[in-house]
């Protein structure tokens, strides 16, 4: 059953974005000395947690997916981190999809117990008012007895037998008729709760699949991007070079002119 409003795709968002997948992503996987962050120093977990928000995009596209991309130095470590997100937000979604579902079965299993009561208790008066007044098909009964005594006051005569079952049928036939009515809404109503109720018993034990991988992760084969420094680096060293090329042109050029004034 559904546990929010929220589209499916955001609510996948909010779970990669967990602290508990967070955290168990840097216990899995000992973040802390893979980015070689020093414990120590202050502040240990915010660097980790930068660290990691640079390093793990998951974004939502515009065709309603997700996608999911992990910057690493180990491309093997980027591609099991990816392995280990999905499975933790499966582990995620089935453990807030059954905790709903326990408070689905609770709620319905309280309002099946109360209409059953219910039920249980109208039969009985309904049982009660058939033995008391030997009523056991009101409306054919009705019918034959309403017969009966017509013809005997027809014929001038008198029957205190008829007459008791006729003002018994006059005292309880609305009650009888009415409970019997409320009796069979409130059946229907319990047969309503009682297949909601296995419903919710169903979806508390069976094993969902909260996503379907459209491209599977696998190890990049080379670096998805420069290293920054790396280009700083190079960048520095080229003007250097091209420094130190002008400087010797122009100091040769000084001893050329020097020479020839001689």
């Amino acid at each position: 059953m559904p546990y929010s409003t929220e589209s499916p795709t955001e609510q996948m968002l909010q779970l990669f974005e967990s602290d508990d997948i967070r955290d168990e992503l840097i216990r899995d996987f000992d973040l802390f000395n893979h980015y070689e962050i020093d414990t120590t120093q202050k502040y240990p977990l915010t660097l980790l947690y930068g660290q990691m928000s640079e390093n793990i995009k998951i974004d939502k596209t515009k065709f309603e997916s997700v996608e999911i991309e992990v910057y690493d130095t180990d491309p093997f470590v980027a591609c099991r981190l990816v392995d280990s997100l999905l499975v933790k937000m499966h582990k995620k979604a089935r453990m807030i999809q059954r905790e709903k579902s326990a408070e689905v079965v609770v709620i319905i299993k309280n309002q099946y117990d109360l209409k059953k009561a219910e039920m249980d208790s109208m039969e009985n008066l309904l049982k009660d008012i058939r033995t008391t007044y030997n009523l056991l098909d009101f409306n054919s009964q009705v019918k034959s007895f309403t017969r009966a005594y017509y013809e005997s006051m027809a014929k001038g005569g008198s029957n205190s037998k008829l007459d008791k079952v006729m003002t018994d049928l006059a005292e309880n036939g609305g009650r009888y008729v009415s409970l019997n009515e409320h009796l069979w809404r409130v059946r229907g109503t319990y047969n309503d709760l009682k297949l909601q109720y296995e419903n919710a018993l169903k979806d508390l034990s069976k094993e969902l699949t909260y996503t379907n991988v459209v491209t599977k992760p696998v190890p990049a084969e080379k670096k998805s991007s420069p290293v920054r420094s790396l280009i700083v680096l190079m960048f520095t060293a080229s003007m250097l070079l091209l420094s130190f090329i002008i400087i010797v042109v122009f100091e040769n050029s000084k001893r050329i002119t020097a020479n020839r004034s001689l």
